[in-house]
C-alpha cells in the first residue's frame, strides 16, 4: 500500500498545479463531527478527493506567501495527511510501536521535498509560526488531540481568529485543562508538557483564557501543574 501512494504522489507532481488544488473543506465536509472524525465514510465517499488533496501538496510555492498564509498551509498538510494515512491505512497513532511509524517514517512530498508527519510539524511549522496556539489545532489522530476543524485554514482571512478560539475552547475543555483548587493543582493536557518551550509559563499562558476570578486564583498563589495521561486511541467519530 505504501509503495503504491508514494507512486501516486510522484504522479501527482505533474498532474495537480497550484491553481486546481482540491479543498481539504471538501474532504472533511459531512464527516468531521464535532471535532471527531469518520474515517470510514471519508474512505468510502471522499478518499479521491483526500487523494488529490496530498497530491496536490508536492509542488505547493510556499516561499512567497505571507506568513499566515504558509501557517495555514502547513496546518491544512499535516492534519490532512494525518487523516489519510489513517484513511490509506497506513497505521493509526494508537501504540507506541505504531507511532514511530505513523509520525516519522511515512513520508510524502510537500512544497518539494519528502517530509515525515515529524518533519512539518518541528521542522516547517513551529519555527515559522513561533505561536504556542498552533498546538490547539495540530490534530494527531488520537482522542486526546484537540478537536479537528471541519474545514482549511484560510491564512490571513481567518488564521488568528481561529487559533484564539482554538485556545480559548481547548484551555475551557474540563477534559483537557481542569483546576483542583482544594488540593491547589493545575491539572493538563500532555502537550503543555510535551510543548514547554513554546508556552513558557504555563500558569500564565493558561490564566489568560480562564475566568478574572479563575485567572486570580491562578495566578496569586502557589498551584502545582500535573499533567494527564494521553489517550492515543483513535479520534474516531461515533
Amino acid at each position: 500500500m505504501r509503495r503504491w501512494l508514494v507512486g501516486l504522489l510522484l504522479v501527482g507532481v505533474v498532474a495537480v498545479s497550484d491553481a486546481d488544488s482540491p479543498s481539504l473543506s471538501a474532504v472533511f465536509q459531512g464527516y468531521v463531527r464535532n471535532g471527531k472524525v469518520d474515517y470510514a465514510g471519508i474512505r468510502q465517499n471522499r478518499r479521491k478527493e483526500l487523494q488529490a488533496f496530498v497530491l496536490s501538496l508536492a509542488n505547493a510555492e510556499v516561499g512567497a506567501l505571507k506568513k499566515t498564509e504558509q501557517v495555514a498551509f502547513w496546518l491544512n498538510a499535516y492534519n490532512g495527511l494525518v487523516v489519510s494515512q489513517i484513511v490509506e491505512n497506513q497505521g493509526t497513532p494508537e501504540s507506541v510501536f505504531s507511532r514511530g511509524g505513523f509520525f516519522r517514517k511515512a513520508r510524502y512530498q510537500v512544497a518539494g521535498a519528502w517530509r515525515s508527519l515529524d518533519d512539518i510539524e518541528h521542522k516547517a511549522l513551529r519555527p515559522l509560526a513561533q505561536d504556542p496556539r498552533i498546538h490547539f489545532v495540530l490534530v494527531c489522530g488520537a482522542q486526546s488531540c484537540p478537536p479537528l476543524r471541519a474545514s482549511a485554514f484560510l491564512g490571513s482571512q481567518d488564521l488568528e481568529e481561529s487559533l484564539e478560539q482554538a485556545a480559548f475552547a481547548y484551555i475551557n475543555d474540563p477534559d483537557k485543562v481542569s483546576l483542583d483548587r482544594p488540593n491547589h493543582r493545575l491539572i493538563l493536557n500532555k502537550i503543555f508538557d510535551w510543548y514547554a518551550q513554546d508556552f513558557g509559563d504555563v500558569v500564565q499562558f493558561v490564566a489568560r483564557y480562564r475566568t478574572p476570578e479563575e485567572r486570580a486564583w491562578l495566578t496569586q498563589g502557589p498551584v502545582k501543574v500535573e499533567f494527564r495521561d494521553y489517550d492515543w486511541h483513535l479520534n474516531q467519530a461515533r
